[in-house]
């Protein structure tokens, strides 16, 4: 057995003969199979030595200076070199590994590196310089030394402080040692006259206010010209010896927040709740505090202020409920009503710089008005001779066939039109030539229809008189009708605006004088229907109003081959026959405000149904009132009498662009 590990001992020393240190060749691997363990490898192991020659360990120098460093660098093991990019030195506080100071020290022949590093204002006490390298295989070396610094004498900047902003002016405090020489600062190249010196516990205390504001600046403030941006105070303290040395710098800013991103946006049209909001921003900082918008009348008295709180990434903004701000209602009302409200972002930065942006917006807090039975109209248009009236027509029918539009207690036929006149509603104050609105909201617009006529369709849910919604306690359905608690909610939409209604010269309606502001039309001939159904007379004009918006609602499609809409088919959904059924519009505008319009009441006879708006049979029962109250705490309805909004009066209309 010992014999064996003789040998053993003797095939290992063979391949390692020529790595020893010194050898003129390079490193060889072993060879062999290198025991139990496969071909294994022997690394040699680099060292990198580092040896600072100057400064000398303990060495006294003055703070402010640049010092010179040399230092020697080897690597003493084979083919690796030293990184000459790697030499630096490093000056830290000693038991700190935070840097003071750094430099690069580079080769200067051999192995021999030389540089300089920049001692700054430092006070007096211990230092540690460091010279450390890397060779090219990433090993590391480093050598230390303690360096003692006599620094300058002291020197304490209270303010400015350090990257803070300010607006019109700016206060300095300086504290020297007392008995000391008077320090000098400049700013902006300008010498800063400083106060003579008060006493402060071992400090003596220079003071100067800088006013670079307009004027005039307040007394004992040294004027400088206006200055913006960020600035660079300069202060010096000397002994006659050692110099002391601070810089500070800071920021004047005498612009207020920048405010963007606002709203309402200007002119914008909004009603119900509505989100305020604004972007600010302020490189000194946004005082949170200070950021309010208030809304104002139409003369910009304020009637609230709103603190914003901040949202994060510079938002601000809150939820205002404009039925706060307006309070008018339907006619007759004589509440007051704004229309164009003034709004006003304010807001401060963190050193008293304001701005305010202000603008007006309009309200819509008026619901759209909606008729299934509107009264008849007048077209009115401008002739060489001045204006002239149409015929009165029916704006959703032509009121000949059993099929067209009906009115309220009328017999229907099993399949009939079904229009309504909707408009939005806007705003109104006296003066006022145009009333903004926002516009119907086509997803919010359908006609319900009761079978039931045990229950309201349409109820009062506020208590104030008025219908201002399809009652709730009814499931709407799309499809045919099941059970007694549905509703068929059917979706309508907007005819588009177009046709004339009748201008012949024939004698006018009798009994219906001409308004006074127009003549009788002259037309040689009658108008042209809006689209041909054989064997049906259609209507020759739908009608619009404000910029050409849509009056006319009706069922979908509304195409050329269905002329003002669809129809409605009473079997088809379910919609029994001879019976009395509630029908009525559920509508809101763009700004959120509901409306309901009053119901109409038809009675279904499958048949012929006797010509148009025929008479219901005697022993049909009364009509239904279809109207009643909603209790929204105990969430039930009762069948009852509330108003509704409806067009009243025989109206003239004048087509876009035709008055």
């Amino acid at each position: 057995m010992n014999a064996r590990r003789g040998l053993a001992a003797i095939a290992l020393f063979v391949p390692l003969a020529c790595t020893t240190k010194g050898s003129d060749y390079p490193y060889l691997p072993p060879t062999g199979a290198g025991g139990a363990g496969g071909t294994g490898m022997v690394t040699p192991t680099t060292t990198v030595t580092v040896k600072i020659t100057s400064p000398s360990d303990g060495m006294t120098v003055s703070d402010s200076t640049d010092l010179g460093v040399s230092a020697t660098v080897d690597v003493d093991m084979g083919t690796d070199l030293v990184d000459t990019s790697s030499v630096k030195v490093t000056v830290t506080a000693m038991g700190s590994a935070a840097a003071i100071s750094t430099g690069q020290l580079v080769s200067t022949g051999g192995d021999t590196f030389a540089g300089t590093i920049s001692l700054g204002a430092l006070p007096t006490g211990s230092y540690t310089l460091e010279v450390s390298a890397s060779s090219l295989a990433g090993v590391t070396g480093n050598d230390q030394v303690t360096l003692m610094v006599q620094g300058g004498p002291t020197l304490i900047v209270n303010a400015p402080a350090e990257g803070q902003s300010y607006n019109d002016s700016v206060s300095v405090q300086i504290l020297v040692d007392q008995g000391a020489n008077a320090p000098t600062a400049t700013l902006a190249g300008n010498s800063v006259t400083l106060s003579p010196p008060t006493t402060s516990d071992k400090y003596d205390v220079y003071t100067a206010t800088v006013w670079f504001g307009p004027p005039p600046p307040p007394p004992g403030a040294q004027t400088f010209q206006q200055l913006t941006g960020e600035q660079l105070l300069d202060v010096k303290e000397t002994n006659g010896t050692a110099n002391s040395e601070v810089f500070r710098t800071f920021i004047i800013d005498t612009t207020g927040p920048t405010i963007t991103g606002t709203t309402p946006t200007p002119g914008e049209i909004v009603g119900g709740v509505v989100t305020i909001s604004a972007t600010i921003t302020d490189p000194s900082g946004v005082l949170d505090s200070s950021v309010v918008a208030v809304i104002g009348d139409q003369q910009g008295n304020p009637i609230f202020t709103l603190q914003l709180p901040p949202q994060g990434s510079g938002v601000y903004s809150i939820l205002f409920d404009a039925l706060n701000l307006t309070r008018c209602g339907p006619p007759p009302s004589t509440l007051p009503c704004i229309v164009f409200p003034t709004i006003s972002f304010r807001a401060s930065d963190s050193v008293g710089n304001e701005t305010s942006l202000g603008y007006d917006f309009s309200v819509d807090n008026m619901p759209p008005l909606a008729d299934l039975d509107p009264p008849q109209m007048r077209e009115m248009q401008l002739a060489s001779f001045g204006y002239e009236c149409s015929f009165l027509f029916d704006p959703l029918s032509v009121n000949k066939d059993a099929g067209d539009m009906p009115n309220d207690g009328c017999m229907v036929p099993q399949v009939f039109d079904l229009r309504a006149r909707i408009e939005d509603q806007g705003n109104d104050a006296p003066g006022l030539k145009v009333s903004p609105i926002s516009g119907i909201d086509p997803s919010s617009t359908s006609v319900y229809i009761l079978t039931d006529n045990t229950q309201p369709l349409v109820v009062d849910t506020d208590g104030d008189g008025y219908c201002d919604a399809i009652n709730p306690l009814l499931a709407p359905t799309s499809g045919p009708l099941t059970q007694a608690d549905q509703v068929l909610k059917i979706r309508l939409g907007g005819v588009p605006p177009g046709g004339s209604a009748d201008f012949e010269g024939s004698p006018i309606d009798p009994g219906l004088p001409i308004p006074g502001s127009c003549v009788q039309g002259l037309d040689p001939s009658p108008p042209k229907v809006l689209c041909q159904l054989d064997g049906f007379q259609q209507p020759t004009i739908a009608i619009g109003y404000s910029d050409n918006l849509p009056a006319i609602w009706s069922v979908e499609p509304i195409d050329p081959d269905h002329c003002m809409g669809n129809q409605l088919d009473t079997r088809a959904n379910n919609i029994a026959d001879g019976q009395w059924i509630c029908m009525a519009v559920g509508t809101a505008d763009l700004a959120g405000n509901h409306s309901v319009s009053r119901p109409m009441r038809v009675f279904v006879n499958y048949s012929d149904g006797g010509g148009f708006c025929a008479t219901p049979p005697a022993s049909a029962p009364a009509p239904p009132p279809c109207t009643g109250s909603y209790d929204p705490v105990g969430k039930t309805a009762a069948l009852g009498a509330c108003q509704t909004l409806k067009f009243t009066g025989t109206e003239l209309y004048c087509a876009p662009g035709g008055c």
